[in-house]
């Protein structure tokens, strides 16, 4: 104590060639954005610091992307400060090839040597249990995730994964490393959706009543195939606001920062339990279309409704009914509050 910092994040924001909008007040940003750095630096690092790292990283650039919250402000200004749709992130999420998982686990636990203590993260006994079970399929390192106003470091858990996002669903991305400078560091918009919108799990009836009491009554997800004494929950407030983020600043089309929806198609057509699980997210946001007026204009709310219809329009259609549970149960479920 105190901590320190020996970079500046906004000088590697901008090597990076990440966009300015980004906000860096968020604690977990500014580090989010010294570890991409560090990452695709992995093989010069122990020539630029030497005292931190006595051998070099990796060999290649590691393409570390963000997911979740973190990557969705590093696409959309609306998520940012300022922005109709911004939002704290408490943490970020990172994957990278399994092949390089090692490598990038044994760099997060370096990073302060180089970077400052603020960048500091360390393997507690439960992390290193977690890590070794999963046998190069995820990592989990404890991190400090923001600074009080005493100068006190608070911490958060950091799952790092291997190839795939292995959730309520399994979301490949192993096609999406090559194009980490294109896709800013982050997996694809298309598979930022599918990440957010594979998001979902059952509670008996009753709960109902708890979700409207919390006022999140709108996550009920209509489905009315399944078991008649169980309601099902859709996304978050966090992630339904990120995923209007992604709709309300990209447009439904080809090229870099549109949403691809022949390329959603595709990736939905191979796995119908996860196509049915993001239908009903998406949908649910056009079916709860009031929800959006907490945040955002009349106007703006069209636009999001109408680029949600269009590639609700391009997705594969389920016709296969479950009335019980077609996603992974063997996750922990969320507390309502």
């Amino acid at each position: 104590m105190p901590l320190t910092a020996n970079v500046d994040p906004a000088e590697l924001m901008e090597e990076l060639g990440l966009p300015s909008y980004i906000d860096l007040n968020y604690f977990p940003m500014r580090s989010a954005i010294v570890t991409l750095w560090a990452a695709v630096n992995a093989p010069r690092l122990h020539e630029v610091y030497p005292d931190a790292f006595q051998k070099r990283v990796s060999k290649n650039p590691i393409p570390a992307l963000l997911f979740g919250g973190a990557a969705v402000k590093i696409h959309c200004p609306s998520a940012n400060a300022g922005g109709l749709l911004a939002r704290e992130t408490k943490d970020t999420d990172f994957i990278v090839p399994k092949k390089q998982g090692m490598d990038f686990y044994k760099l997060l636990l370096n990073m302060e040597k180089a970077f400052g203590t603020q960048y500091k993260s360390f393997a507690t006994a439960n992390d290193r249990r977690f890590s070794a079970w999963r046998r190069g399929e995820r990592y989990r390192v404890t991190t400090i995730n923001g600074i009080t106003k005493d100068g006190l470091p608070t911490i958060t858990v950091l799952d790092l994964f291997c190839d795939l996002i292995d959730l309520r669903h399994k979301v490949e991305v192993k096609s999406e490393f090559e194009r980490y400078k294109e896709n800013l560091y982050t997996i694809s918009l298309e598979h930022l959706l599918l990440s957010k919108a594979q998001f979902i799990f059952d509670m008996p009836k009753p709960y109902a009543e708890e979700l409207e009491r919390y006022g999140q009554d709108y996550r009920l997800l209509s489905y009315p195939y399944y078991a008649e004494d169980k309601v099902i929950i859709g996304m978050e407030e966090k992630d339904v606001k990120d995923v209007c983020a992604v709709f309300l600043d990209h447009e439904i089309g080809k090229g870099a920062e549109n949403i691809d929806s022949q390329k959603m198609r595709k990736i939905l057509e191979k796995d119908k339990k996860l196509a049915l699980t993001v239908t009903l997210n998406i949908k649910n946001i056009v079916e709860k279309s009031d929800v959006l007026g907490r945040w955002m204009s009349k106007g703006e709310a069209s636009i999001v409704a109408e680029r949600i219809e269009a590639l609700l329009k391009e997705l594969p259609a389920i016709d296969k009914k479950w009335d019980k549970p077609w996603w992974n149960t063997a996750v922990e479920t969320p507390i309502i509050q």
